[in-house]
């Protein structure tokens, strides 16, 4: 099967979606098929790709800014034009964002598009997306969640498939080092290390977070590793938000200043999770699926999360118990104790939150995941009555 993928931007620092795209590429390069990757801006996965690619072509653009039509579609145009060599049998795009490229893609080579969801969709869809959207063929949904966000905006159920994301468990195995990293850290081996892994962002509940910690700093030694970028965001006033300056403002308020290590990006997650007593994901909105919560749980360290979007389908059975209700510092902070004091009455817990992992989240069954979807849609559209496009009509 010749594939055409599509990526805007190669690069480990943004969050799960391309290294989750980098990994599908990567397993079905080792089942036989060849991926021909598109791109619109380089990064530190450039180097994997290139291993891995028939061929790669760098586009400028997949869509268009209105703010500067002309240029904008002479550049999109261009990217088309970058890519009308290519024979594949499928378009797979990696976000809908890429769909009107993706769209006008599977017409010109007259092959069916596969889009892969990763966000529930917007609450107003832009005409050029929705006019992408509309070509095509099958859906890929990273948990029922974002299934059921996308159905309740009009696409059709039986046209969605959900594919959850895995990770390679090779890649996240507990280590010695524990000890070395927490001293690089400045912290104790007695403090409660508690980690926030992912972007910081208002619907992330990273305030929520500090409340929370604020109020188990009370009660014994703790310490707050908060690892990621600011999402960039537009202030009030014009200009661009200062969300990280917000936040380390709600921690000198709340006294725990002293108490937080802020990291931009961190390279070595795996020692950064074995390190840790308890990772927390505290997001307030939906959570599509929460890769953070199989990463850490892959490195044997519990979890505290949000009871919201795909967050239910990764902590289930024992490990339901970690889940906490959205946007409640307390409920948080106790769970918090909770998790920590039974992982230390109960130290296997950690391998069977890896081994829950590897049963269901591994990267083999979601490789395996798409490319079932993959090669039934091709074989479906070459029937003589192909499928019809999964998008509701535009109005």
């Amino acid at each position: 099967m010749r594939i055409l993928a599509l990526e805007n931007e190669l690069t480990s620092m943004r969050g799960g979606q391309e290294i989750s795209l980098l990994d599908v590429c990567r397993g079905l390069t080792g089942k036989g098929h060849q991926i021909t990757l598109a791109y619109v801006t380089p990064g530190d996965l450039e180097d994997e790709y290139r291993r891995i690619s028939h061929r790669m072509v760098r586009v400028r653009t997949y869509s268009i800014d209105r703010s500067r039509t002309v240029a904008s579609l002479r550049d999109f145009l261009d990217s088309l034009w970058a890519v009308r060599g290519e024979r594949p049998d499928v378009v797979y795009a990696n976000q809908y964002q890429d769909s009107l490229f993706a769209g006008i893609a599977r017409r010109f080579h007259r092959t069916p598009l596969v889009c892969h969801l990763r966000l529930p969709p917007p609450d107003v869809m832009c005409t050029q997306f929705r006019l992408g959207m509309s070509q095509t063929t099958r859906l890929v949904a990273n948990s029922q969640q974002t299934k059921r966000d996308w159905v309740a905006s009009g696409y059709r159920s039986e046209a969605i498939d959900v594919v959850h994301n895995g990770i390679d468990l090779g890649r996240y195995v507990p280590r010695a080092g524990r000890s070395e990293f927490r001293r690089a850290l400045g912290v104790s081996a007695l403090d409660l290390l508690v980690t926030y892994a992912g972007r910081l962002h208002p619907a992330k509940g990273v305030e929520t977070l500090l409340e929370g910690f604020s109020l188990i700093a009370d009660k014994r030694a703790s310490h707050l590793v908060l690892a990621g970028p600011a999402a960039v965001m537009p202030g009030s006033g014009g200009g661009v938000r200062d969300y990280r300056g917000e936040l380390r403002d709600l921690a000198e308020r709340l006294g725990i200043a002293r108490a937080i290590t802020w990291i931009e990006h961190q390279r070595d997650m795996t020692g950064l999770f074995c390190a840790s007593d308890v990772t927390v994901l505290p997001s307030v909105w939906s959570e599509p699926f929460g890769r953070v919560v199989i990463e850490s749980m892959a490195c044997e360290t519990p979890v505290v999360a949000s009871r919201v979007g795909g967050i239910s389908e990764i902590l289930t059975g024992e490990f339901a118990a970690w889940m906490v209700t959205a946007g409640q510092p307390d409920e948080l902070a106790r769970r918090v104790l909770e998790v920590a004091d039974l992982s230390a009455a109960d130290p296997r817990i950690g391998q069977r939150a890896r081994a829950h992992v590897a049963s269901r989240f591994s990267v083999d069954r979601m490789i395996d995941g798409v490319e079932h979807v993959l090669l039934d849609t091709v074989e479906r559209f070459r029937m003589p009555s192909p499928t019809a496009a999964v998008a509701p009509k535009l109005h």
